[in-house]
């Protein structure tokens, strides 16, 4: 083990008249705390080692971690761009830097210099085996050693004189060897909390190595760098972790060869990733207290048919190298001009709470902090340990809840896999309410009252935004919701290495404005959510096809493996589907209409819990239109919820419900409803008509049908329009018959007509009317527009 520091007369002659060398130090250990956390000193001693060699500053980087063991007081300059000292300035410590030696590698030979008594031996290891590295690494950890290539050893024994060598270069026949070794010898000392995949990555360390080491070093845990698409590195992996015993959702910091894909065979073993091969002064960034943090829920708009609301999630921050790039992101002038998402790590609370104090303090009111995928770690739920999931999903609550995440990237979830129904159900009571899901485009999920919205295309290239979003489509019946997911490594930097993200996003943003005026609202992700959620609460009604659109999967709040043919879902046997409506606090009595066939059965609950029944086949199969007054369950409801739940009369045969339509009426004694908008869309139960910016309009074979369910007790209504154009008005009380109440007569200006709906009234006990708008002149094209319509009583 290390023997305490005893700081060498050099440094200590060329700090003595600026600070003091006596360490205040913190507990090792922050209580709660998932990561090793090393000790916390007043003042940090700061070595540039951007000067030197590969090997070099892979030493420095272990030396340092050898050194921050007892506390962390050594901080070093090692990324491009000054990015170790923005961070340094910004995160408040007190520091001294060191002046350094001159000639070759000179931070190293300083560092050395100066902690020289802190280092028992010299361990030597080859750049052609790498193995040797991560065992040097691992020893030297435990044994205050330093691992050297030759080299280095020697201009350092031949410049600060003699020191015990240990020379592992021959000690093993390979890579195999060499960690079944390290299991058996170095594993029972080492931390059990969390491990690296890092190492010697070609072209990487011969030119820049990457930083993570000295964080390796300092919490003394178990470093691997092995490739398991190769079998017996698979297997040596496999040892590794159930030899350490590491619990489910245990990290792996760092990177690997097969990149991403470390997952698939980690996963299954409990552990999750946490990419940070280029992190920097991990042992410093550690040391710093635990921290929660907050954001401001989620804010809706008034979404409006024939609009596509936009958010816009910039991905790399959930790599914590990328998250210490994010600086030079956000002192760019156009930051916060258009709303967006940019992911973070939440392991950062522990790792680096600096680093979000920071993006935390600067964001503004336009920006919103994503965990990227897949919540504190990443991972792929489909591939994750079944037996250790659970635990996996208690941790990402804990972490998402304390850092103020309202919305989380996850990848290879398919919706509605017991991956997804428990990672959804995990999250109640955390502030996530929404989930931005990769890997395919899927309809928005509304499983029990979360959304899981596709995250987007990934973008790289300056212009993606704009090609996009130019081809999507506005949809004159109901507001269009689109993500996006532009890569800061690629979409956010421009030829010479420099941020250019928020300046590019102003940019795009601009010229789609000025393309298409009025068709795109930009929003950050959370607000996306809320403007969704808030299409979904107190409604008047709703009308959708059972065809899996998003205006139909808002509302499904339980989906058991129900399908989809020709149009239409149908749930044979054992599965089944559920609706949520949220109707509006003032409604007492509600109608269901289904379009429906098959043999089947429709429950209603109030409480998604306990059912009673609604409709039944009764033998007859055959489509059918079937309409339930759905009242009953809004007495002593006071939050007006309903739930509807398909399932199929006769399971054994195959042949459950197949739905094709259907709609929810409640009844009204007045309304006043402003077109297009949300509200009046809730009315509508038939529209092959379009909008044009204030108004929609019916031209040639084009409709537009609104239902009305008055009030029981209504003799009298009146309905009131203003309108233009060469309009037809028919109304009906069944949707079937209709008579003309209203048409232009030739007058084509914007007028306001009124018709009396008394006669439609009588002899009709459901008091329901529909007003169906028409062309009188098909064949010019210049049919009905319609600005506002009133029904009074």
């Amino acid at each position: 083990m290390l023997k305490r520091r005893v700081v060498s007369l050099a440094l200590a002659l060329i700090m003595a008249a600026t600070t003091s060398i006596t360490l205040q130090a913190e507990s090792a250990l922050a209580t709660g705390s998932t990561f090793p956390k090393m000790e916390s000193a007043d003042t940090l001693h700061v070595y540039d080692i951007r000067n030197d060699s590969a090997e070099a500053k892979l030493a420095a980087l272990t030396l340092q971690g050898l050194i921050n063991q007892s506390s962390a007081e050594v901080y070093v300059l090692t990324r491009e761009k000054n990015l170790d000292q923005l961070w340094l300035d910004e995160s408040g410590k007190s520091y001294t830097p060191v002046t350094l030696v001159t000639g070759s590698n000179p931070g190293l030979r300083t560092m050395y210099r100066d902690y020289q008594t802190l280092i028992d031996k010299l361990i030597v290891w080859e750049g052609s085996k790498d193995w040797t590295f991560n065992i040097a690494l691992m020893k030297g950890a435990l044994e205050a050693g330093l691992p050297v290539t030759d080299s280095i050893r020697s201009s350092l024994i031949s410049e600060f004189g003699s020191q015990m060598v240990e020379d592992i270069r021959s000690n093993w026949n390979g890579r195999v060897d060499a960690y079944e070794w390290a299991v058996d010898h170095l594993m029972p000392s080492l931390d059990k909390r969390i491990l690296f995949s890092a190492g010697l990555r070609l072209p990487d360390w011969v030119g820049y190595p990457w930083n993570i080491f000295d964080y390796a070093v300092a919490s003394k845990s178990f470093t691997f760098y092995l490739d398991p698409r190769n079998p017996d590195e698979y297997d040596v992996l496999l040892h590794i972790i159930q030899e350490g015993g590491y619990p489910p959702g245990t990290s792996v910091l760092g990177y690997a060869p097969n990149s991403d894909d470390l997952n698939a065979y980690t996963n299954p073993l409990g552990v999750g990733y946490v990419v940070s091969d280029f992190y920097s002064n991990g042992s410093v960034w550690s040391s710093f207290k635990n921290k929660t943090y907050t954001q401001p829920a989620g804010a809706a708009v008034e979404a409006e048919p024939g609009k596509v609301y936009v958010s816009i999630t910039a991905s790399d921050g959930d790599n914590l190298q990328y998250a210490q790039q994010l600086i030079d992101y956000f002192q760019d002038p156009a930051m916060g001009d258009v709303p967006v998402g940019i992911t973070i790590a939440p392991v950062l609370r522990e790792l680096g709470s600096p680093i979000l104090d920071y993006l935390y303090a600067e964001k503004g009111n336009n920006i919103e902090l994503v965990a990227g995928p897949s919540g504190y770690q990443f991972i792929y739920p489909d591939h994750y340990s079944s037996s250790g999931y659970e635990a996996w999903l208690d941790n990402n609550k804990k972490w998402l809840t304390e850092t103020g995440i309202h919305t989380a990237n996850v990848w290879r979830m398919p919706i509605n896999s017991v991956y997804h129904k428990q990672m959804v159900d995990s999250l109640a009571g955390s502030g996530v309410t929404g989930i931005l899901r990769g890997d395919d485009v899927q309809p928005i999920n509304a499983y029990h009252g979360i959304y899981t919205m596709s995250q987007g295309n990934m973008l790289m290239n300056d212009g993606d935004i704009y090609n996009i979003l130019s081809n999507v489509s506005a949809d004159a019946s109901q507001p269009v919701f689109h993500n996006l997911y532009p890569i800061l490594a690629y979409y956010g930097m421009d030829a010479n290495g420099e941020a250019v993200f928020f300046e590019r996003l102003k940019d795009e943003v601009a010229r789609l404005q000025q393309d298409f005026p009025g068709k795109y609202v930009f929003l950050k992700p959370q607000d996306i959510v809320a403007t969704i959620d808030q299409l979904n609460t107190d409604i008047r009604g709703v009308s959708f096809a059972a065809n899996n659109s998003d205006k139909e999967t808002l509302h499904i709040y339980e989906d058991q493996f129900s399908n989809l043919d020709n149009g239409h879902r149908f749930a044979d046997g054992d599965t089944s589907w559920v609706y949520k409506f949220d109707l509006a606090d003032d409604v007492d009595r509600a109608t269901l209409t289904l379009d429906i066939g098959g043999d089947y059965e429709v429950d209603i609950s109030k409480d998604g819990t306990n059912w009673s029944g609604a409709a039944r086949a009764n033998g007859n199969i055959n489509r059918t239109t079937v309409e339930s007054d759905i009242s009953g369950w809004l007495i002593n409801n006071p939050s007006k919820i309903i739930y509807v739940k398909f399932t199929d009369g006769s399971p054994l045969d195959g042949n459950g419900p197949s739905l094709y339509h259907l709609t929810l009426s409640s009844e009204i004694s007045d309304i006043s409803l402003t077109t297009p908008s949300y509200l009046d869309n809730q009315f509508i139960v038939q529209n092959t008509g379009s909008i044009d910016n204030d108004h929609r309009y019916a031209d040639e074979d084009r409709v537009i049908v609104y239902k009305f369910d008055l009030t029981d007790d209504v003799t009298d209504a009146t309905l009131s329009m203003d309108i233009a154009g060469n309009y037809v008005v028919d109304v009906s009380s069944d949707g079937i018959n209709w008579i003309t109440a209203a048409n232009a007569n030739g007058n084509l200006s914007r007028t306001t007509v009124t018709s009396n709906l008394s006669g439609w009234l009588a002899s009709n006990p459901s008091k329901i009317v529909y007003v169906k708008f028409r062309d009188g002149s098909p064949l010019d094209g210049h049919g009905p527009s319609l600005y506002h319509l009133n029904v009074s009583t």
